[in-house]
């Protein structure tokens, strides 16, 4: 069981002003694969799989998937998104990923098997402010083959000829046979799609996207690119248009520096369409977590930068304000969750040093998911079983920020 806020504090330094607490109020089971995002104006989404009845915390069947939204750090509501499943099969709501605007409606997406087949679709939810469900639907016209790994991004303030409508557009791998492709779908509001396409090349293997979106409603994606097929990854970037999903930024890779394998990439992007990318690259022989930031046209502000050596460190996440200052989160070993802060031009001044955000010396704290909002300010997500009992909850730290001042 999590330990007590206070006591957490006490027991290991956390950054400045950061307090730790446990996003889901229910502690019974297992509640794990959790994350993060955040808005300009205090609000704080947190999405995660939750299995309460579960005796085998290794089995996740029979998972659901809640939400729970904090604002101005207090809970306004949490809410279970996903319907279960047929009676005596093995259904499965896992891999959930959570996006909000800054009105505050919150839309969130998952893999998908309710009758237990073993085949996931991507299906979406949309909430307002007030926990209300707005919306509801599967992202993937095709069913055929699995539908995996999604990620959603939001537009912050919607379509401009609508002002109450709720934007958002969503990435996932499309598996069919040996082929893994990576596709993308756009939405103007609750029900109404523009766009479903192909993000990645047609040709090779391309896993394990990610999607950033700006006010302009056009969507950055980045993934594990191999698309001529000689088993070594670049870090994939392109960016589709709002309307169509037309490619308005050309297909090309994120990473500066060739050789080993560049894996598993995050991007975030600010209001003004500034974005960075964080990922896991070998090409030094040292594994090690990169990050590269660029404008908005999709010039470099700079080249590759290494965030950090640290044995064991995998699995970035990225945020950036609309100063376009960036923090790099990681984790290490699956025993530590980590977050060093960035200038617009790839150096550390004045930003956040290399800083721990596990709220314990003991057991487990990995799945690491962090947001930055405009004005700087960080929240990390983080799955937690100090006790060592193999049942996870899932922490929530608020108050930090990108800054030495």
């Amino acid at each position: 069981m999590p330990l007590p806020t206070v006591l957490i504090a006490a027991l290991l330094a956390l950054p400045a002003g950061v307090t730790v607490s446990t996003a889901n109020s229910v502690a019974t089971g297992d509640q794990d694969g959790g994350a993060v995002a955040t808005n300009r104006n205090g609000d704080v989404a947190v999405v995660w799989e939750d299995d309460r009845a579960e005796s085998n915390p290794g089995d996740n069947t029979n998972s659901e998937i809640y939400v729970r939204l904090f604002r101005n750090g207090t809970s306004a509501y949490e809410k279970k998104l996903s319907a279960g499943g047929t009676a005596g099969v093995k259904w499965k709501h896992v891999s959930p990923d959570v996006g909000l605007d800054d009105k505050g409606n919150t839309v969130v997406v998952w893999n998908d098997d309710p009758d237990g087949n073993g085949t996931y679709n991507v299906v979406y939810r949309v909430i307002s402010p007030a926990g209300t469900v707005l919306g509801q639907g599967q992202v993937n016209a095709d069913s055929a083959g699995q539908q995996l790994s999604p990620k959603v991004a939001v537009d912050p303030d919607g379509t401009a000829s609508n002002p109450s409508s709720v934007a958002f557009s969503v990435v996932w791998e499309d598996v069919q046979g040996t082929v893994t492709r990576v596709k993308a779908a756009g939405y103007s509001n609750v029900a109404t799609k523009l766009y479903e396409v192909l993000a990645s090349q047609s040709t090779g293997a391309h896993h394990l996207p990610d999607i950033a979106v700006s006010a302009s409603g056009d969507a950055l994606i980045v993934w594990d690119e191999d698309s001529d097929g000689n088993g070594f990854f670049q870090i994939g970037l392109v960016r589709l248009a709002r309307g169509n999903g037309a490619v308005t930024l050309t297909r090309r890779a994120a990473n500066s520096n060739g050789g080993g394998q560049q894996r598993h990439p995050a991007i975030a992007a600010n209001f003004t369409g500034d974005f960075t990318v964080a990922w896991e690259s070998d090409h030094t022989g040292t594994p090690g977590i990169w990050s590269r930031s660029f404008a908005a046209n999709g010039d470099p502000k700079h080249g590759d930068v290494e965030v950090t050596r640290t044995a064991g460190a995998a699995t970035p996440a990225v945020g950036i304000d609309d100063q376009a200052n960036t923090v790099v989160g990681w984790t290490v070993q699956g025993q530590d969750v980590w977050a060093r802060g960035f200038n617009p031009n790839g150096t550390t001044d004045g930003r956040l040093p290399a800083q721990t955000y596990s709220n314990v010396t003991t057991g487990r704290q990995d799945q690491l998911s962090l947001a930055v909002s405009p004005w700087g300010e960080i929240v990390v997500s983080y799955t937690d079983d100090n006790d060592g009992n193999l049942y996870d909850q899932v922490l929530l730290a608020l108050g930090g920020s990108n800054s030495q001042w």
